[in-house]
């Protein structure tokens, strides 16, 4: 064979054996999902799920060595692809659910710091108020001089800052169901004392509502020289009965 001849023989053959060499596009596609995944969350969060994509891959890359242009190879390619891809898409599932849980966890802590701080503030806006636990609820008493002038139902200007105390009270309580009470001392008429008391009652419900308090929530109630808690005979006894109470009802005083 003339050199000529040989070197052109060589060339082909060169050129047969680079051709064959050449991985087929589902082993170049495997390999590149391969490294994507490897390359982002998978490893931390699925990686068996990764270690299984690294397996298939190698089996492809095995089978390429052995025979390069197979169809075994081939599918073998597809599959790791596939398994590197189902690597990738659990991990980024895995991201979203952590980043959910944390969520989740964060808005709790804040919701449970919010109600302690709800707590807190309820009851120093009660213990100013000096209110008192009873069997139906929290119940807060105002003397009637404080809100009102002598058989009068309108409210002194200096009854507005001590409501203004009860409507931050209310609204630290939540969605509670209340009754404002008013209550007369025994001097004049049952009937007068009766309109009296229920006028004063609407009066601070009024001004409640205009504080922004649920209608729905708020009853107001007259109650006239009926609940007197003094001695109707000194001044000092009518003067503690001539009172607004406003109680915040418990579950189980709502209910009845």
């Amino acid at each position: 064979m003339k050199p000529i001849q040989l070197l052109i023989l060589i060339a082909v053959v060169a050129l047969f054996a680079a051709c064959a060499s050449v991985p087929p596009n589902e082993l170049v596609s495997a390999r590149s999902a391969y490294q994507y995944a490897s390359a982002g969350l998978a490893a931390q969060l699925v990686p068996a799920e990764l270690h299984i994509a690294r397996e298939a891959l190698d089996l492809a890359e095995k089978s390429f060595e052995e025979n390069s242009d197979s169809y075994e190879t081939r599918d073998l390619a597809y599959v790791a692809q596939r398994k590197a891809e189902l690597a990738e898409a659990l991990a980024s599932t895995a991201a979203d659910k952590a980043a959910k849980d944390k969520a989740d966890a964060d808005f709790l802590a804040k919701q449970t710091q919010v109600v302690k701080d709800t707590k807190a503030d309820l009851a120093a806006a009660l213990a100013a108020l000096a209110a008192k636990e009873e069997a139906r609820g929290t119940v807060i008493t105002l003397s009637g001089s404080v809100l009102f002038e002598s058989a009068q139902s309108t409210l002194l200007p200096s009854a507005r800052s001590k409501l203004d105390e009860v409507s931050n009270a209310l609204a630290a309580v939540g969605e509670r169901n209340v009754i404002i009470e008013g209550h007369t001392d025994s001097q004049g008429a049952d009937s007068y004392n009766q309109d009296l008391s229920q006028r004063r009652a609407d009066a601070v419900r009024n001004y409640l509502l205009q504080r922004g308090q649920p209608a729905d929530r708020i009853q107001a109630q007259g109650m006239g020289e009926g609940s007197p808690i003094a001695d109707n005979g000194s001044p000092e006894g009518r003067a503690n009965n001539r009172r607004v109470e406003i109680v915040i009802l418990n579950n189980a005083s709502a209910n009845r």
